[in-house]
C-alpha cells in the first residue's frame, strides 16, 4: 500500500516505498528498463501485435498508472508526456536528482555565509534550558567572534 505521495522534500522515502512494493511483485524492471518491450510483431505477422506485447504494454500502463497516482497535481506535469513507466521514471528521477543538488548547493551557500550576526549563534543559546542563562548572557555580551569549538569548550570548563 502507498502512502507517500512525491513531494519536493521527500524524494528518497518515497522512492524507497515505491522500489520495495515493484521489487516485491518483481516489477520494477518496467522503471528502471531491465524489462524491455517485447517486438510489437511477429517476424511472420506484421499485421497483428504479439500477445507478449499487448502483455507487457498492458503492466506497463498499470505500472505508469500506479506511478501516476503517488504523484501530486504540480508534480504531474514532469511526467504527462511519458509514454511508459521508464519514462515516467526517468524524469522524476532526472528532475528531483537536479532539485536536490541545488538543495545542497543553497545549503552549503547558506552555512558559508553564516555570521554571528544572523543570529544563528543567539536562536541555539536561547533554546539552553534556564540552568545556562550565565553561559548564555556571557556568551552573548562579549565582542569577539564566538567559534562553535571555542564555546563548546568554554561551557565544557563550567
Amino acid at each position: 500500500m502507498v502512502t507517500l505521495h512525491l513531494k519536493d522534500n521527500n524524494l528518497l522515502k518515497w522512492r524507497y516505498q515505491i522500489e520495495s512494493i515493484l521489487e516485491g511483485y518483481d516489477l520494477f524492471g518496467h522503471f528502471d528498463g531491465s524489462i524491455i518491450a517485447p517486438q510489437k510483431f511477429a517476424i511472420l505477422d506484421e499485421e497483428r501485435v504479439t500477445f507478449e506485447c499487448k502483455e507487457w504494454l498492458w503492466a506497463d500502463k498499470v505500472l505508469l498508472s500506479f506511478l501516476i497516482a503517488t504523484l501530486l497535481d504540480n508534480t504531474i506535469e514532469y511526467v504527462i508526456s511519458s509514454k511508459i513507466a521508464h519514462d515516467a521514471w526517468l524524469s522524476l528521477s532526472n528532475r528531483y536528482v537536479t532539485m536536490s543538488r541545488a538543495r545542497i548547493n543553497h545549503l552549503q551557500t547558506e552555512l558559508q555565509t553564516t555570521q554571528k550576526d544572523d543570529g544563528l549563534i543567539i536562536v541555539a543559546l536561547n533554546g539552553l534550558p534556564s540552568k545556562y542563562d550565565m553561559i548564555k548572557t556571557v556568551l552573548i555580551v562579549r565582542d569577539i567572534e564566538i567559534l562553535p569549538f571555542r564555546s563548546r569548550s568554554f561551557i565544557l570548563k563550567f
